[in-house]
């Protein structure tokens, strides 16, 4: 036990190393050398602006939204070289191993089938290209922490290099990051060690790696790069975090989708060697594919979300700024005299008048929600529509839509 007898004794004395301890190696700062910048090598991006040789990425997502089946369709663009669901592959095939720690190798083996017929992808092609491990027959774990010590079990590592080598692996997918290692998801330091053991076998390896991570729960609020499980030390060492999020009910609503389950969207939500994101997002959906055996498997396909706007002409605009003049239209969508019955004659849509909201069905809300952007679009539209205060039929004093004076919008 250490007392203050020996820490007084211990100010008195300083302690002095032993005669046989190691010096400390000496450190040397590197000069600076200039060379023209069109001979340093490029990045290397093997998939989009996320998977890029030497580093480590990541996908963050709440369960069951897809991102096991994103990677999967993801890997098969790569191994062919074709563009399956956009992220501009490399047009050279590339070599990628899916070790998938959760799943056992034949629930694999359906996801891929469903995957590869889904697509008309000829199996042929994966040969050499595609390998599959299950950490249910070959568990892998890459760092440990017994008491207070964490440690990168460095035989896995040297182990893996070695395989990703001798195979000309190009990109690693491992799926979950949780199940590759035994360590406090809440210890930072810990994470930090787990995610930079990843970036050195992808450094020593020449290859890009993909962890796929849960987020914590949320309830019902949207994931984000700084949702992933375990603090931030996993977003902080990675090069790269996407973020998936399943479609809302409020946006199916207006979309007249029924199944927003569905439909995801990814967003890159922190890419550092990329270009700051944009607010677009990707979209995607899950397809039910059957496969000879009888089993009904999820695959991914691309998905255009489409714009509500599109089909709207200048012509539905002055048939309804005619409306507008004529009749009185009201702002509240209660009333039976509600403007967007206008607009939904002209265009020809059913958006369930007279019906209560709970027996319109999920396409009449997906019109009224479509009235209500045209709307919206138009009251911003020079020579569209505006608000103003009118009498109706019974001399009370109401908001009502009407139409734009011309003239006045040109001066």
């Amino acid at each position: 036990m250490y007392t203050s007898a020996d820490a007084k004794q211990a100010k008195a004395k300083p302690r002095q190393d032993s005669p046989t301890a190691a010096a400390p190696p000496r450190l040397h700062a590197t000069p600076f050398v200039w060379r023209d910048p069109a001979s340093i090598p490029p990045r290397q991006w093997l998939f989009g602006r996320h998977y890029i040789r030497g580093y480590v990425t990541g996908t963050v997502a709440p369960g069951g939204t897809g991102k096991t089946a994103m990677t999967i369709v993801e890997a098969l663009s790569m191994a062919t070289g074709r563009d399956l669901i956009g992220g501009d592959p490399n047009p050279t095939p590339l070599k990628v191993w899916l070790w998938n720690l959760e799943d056992p190798a034949e629930e694999i083996e359906r996801r891929i089938a469903a995957a590869v017929q889904h697509h008309s992808i000829e199996p042929s092609t994966l040969a050499g290209q595609l390998f599959v491990n299950s950490g249910r027959d070959t568990p892998l774990v890459i760092a440990h922490k017994a008491k207070d010590t964490v440690t990168v079990l460095e035989p896995i590592v040297g182990a893996l290099v070695a395989e990703i080598r001798a195979k000309g692996i190009d990109v690693l997918v491992i799926d979950p990051f949780v199940s590759s290692h035994a360590l406090p998801e809440n210890d930072d330091a810990a994470m930090d060690a787990a995610v930079k053991a990843w970036a050195r076998v992808a450094h020593l390896a020449n290859c890009a790696i993909e962890l796929v991570h849960h987020s914590r729960k949320l309830g019902g609020e949207e994931a984000s790069a700084e949702s992933a499980r375990g603090g931030s030390a996993f977003v902080d060492a990675c090069r790269g975090v996407r973020v998936i999020n399943r479609m809302t009910t409020e946006e199916a609503s207006k979309l007249g989708i029924a199944e927003p389950r569905s439909f995801f969207s990814m967003i890159d939500d922190k890419p550092n060697m990329a270009p700051p994101p944009s607010s677009k997002r990707d979209w995607f959906q899950l397809v039910s594919v059957a496969l000879p055996n009888g089993d009904d498997v999820g695959a991914v396909d691309r998905w255009e979300k489409p714009n509500q706007l599109d089909d709207v002409t200048a012509d539905h605009l002055a048939s309804v700024r005619a409306l507008f003049t004529e009749g009185t239209y009201l702002v509240n969508e209660q009333s039976p005299e509600w403007g967007g019955r206008a607009v939904a004659s002209v265009l020809g849509l059913d958006i369930g008048a007279g019906l209560p909201t709970k027996a319109r069905s999920t396409e009449q809300n997906a019109a009224r929600a479509k009235v209500r952007a045209i709307l919206a679009m138009w009251l911003k539209t020079p020579g569209g529509v505006k608000i103003e205060p009118r009498k109706n039929a019974k001399r009370e004093l109401k908001d009502c839509y009407t139409a734009c004076d011309h003239a006045a919008e040109d001066r």
